[in-house]
């Protein structure tokens, strides 16, 4: 068997991450890949450094069952683990290796190499996390639905003609929230969104505004200033639009919520505000970006679709979406061509 040393050239060379470890983890051979890995600048800054590989583990028990498994089968691969890296970071990795033994049978040492996987592992944690978000909001509507439904079928009689309304204005309102956030995800997964349908016309931005707001729970003000707010656009994705912005709102913002519309030149500008705190300037372009929101613990899990899905409609339809802070409130601006 080749010694450790005459092969700490190869080892160098490659541009794979490789190691040879004995099982308490002290470090026998490491190459210049794996040092840059796990932050180092060169081989022998983390020979010095790194009294065993145990201390990397970001979960100390993931490298108990490493051993374990490499040791009953001698080898093991496409080992996922996460591993710490000299700043502070974190680096998800693959591990393949094997165990070598002597010539009595024992083992005499591991050799590996590790593949960066951080930013696939990363993204599959953000698709399930997505998932696992639309689900509950589209959950949420659906439980609603089933559940005044099948008090309506089974129980229809008992209730008065009041209540019947009132559970199927409810019902409908579910339905309404279920279909939008449908609406919302086909927009943000078109790969080509100037296909997504817009069918501009004529109207009176104020009458979409109060329909959006006819179904919001709280009470919200409408201040119309001006006599004209008709504009040259699609009123459905108009709608689709205001009652992103208006769920956002409520979501994100503070207790305070008023919408104003007002002619500014040639355009039309629609405006949903609240006193929430002020959106960072660094936070500006990211909150337009699918499958964010803002940051903090005031801000509730989301999908994250709707700024993102309104600025692209907005545009589509020859407008945009801007936010301004003004006199202490934090405003998205909807502007649109005026008729």
């Amino acid at each position: 068997m080749p010694a450790i040393e005459e092969l700490s050239d190869m080892f160098l060379r490659m541009p794979v991450a490789l190691y040879r470890t004995t099982g308490g983890g002290r470090i026998l051979a490491a190459n210049t890949a794996l040092a840059n890995l796990l932050g180092y600048d060169s081989v022998e800054e983390i020979m010095t450094d790194l009294a065993s590989v145990e201390s990397v583990y970001v979960n100390p028990s993931h490298r108990k069952h490493w051993i374990e498994e490499v040791s009953e089968a001698g080898t093991v691969n496409e080992f996922d683990v996460e591993l710490k890296r000299s700043d502070g970071t974190t680096v998800w990795v693959r591990d393949t290796a094997r165990a070598i033994r002597d010539e009595n049978g024992r083992i005499a040492y591991f050799e590996g190499a590790l593949i960066d996987q951080t930013e696939k592992i990363k993204a599959k944690q953000a698709s399930d996390e997505f998932l696992a978000t639309v689900s509950h909001e589209l959950r949420n509507p659906i439980a609603v639905m089933l559940g005044m439904g099948e008090e309506l079928a089974n129980n229809y009689d008992t209730f008065s003609d009041e209540d019947r309304r009132d559970m199927a204005l409810l019902i409908a309102r579910q339905a309404d929230d279920a279909a939008w956030l449908i609406e919302d995800l086909l927009v943000a997964y078109r790969a080509d969104v100037g296909r997504v349908a817009v069918s501009p016309e004529d109207f009176e931005i104020t009458k979409e505004a109060e329909r959006v707001l006819e179904v919001v729970d709280q009470p919200i003000e409408l201040e119309v200033r001006g006599e004209e707010s008709r504009v040259h656009a699609d009123p459905r994705r108009t709608r689709q639009i205001i009652r992103n912005l208006v769920s956002n709102a409520i979501r994100y913002g503070g207790e305070q919520v008023f919408l104003r519309i007002e002619p500014t030149g040639d355009r039309v500008e629609l405006r949903v505000c609240d006193n929430g705190e002020a959106i960072l300037q660094q936070e500006l372009e990211r909150i337009f970006k699918p499958f964010e929101t803002g940051t903090g613990e005031q801000h509730p899990k989301s999908v994250g679709l709707g700024l993102s899905v309104a600025r692209k409609l907005a545009r589509l339809m020859e407008g945009d979406l801007t936010y301004r802070h003004v006199d202490g409130f934090s405003c998205f601006v909807l502007s649109l061509p005026s008729v």
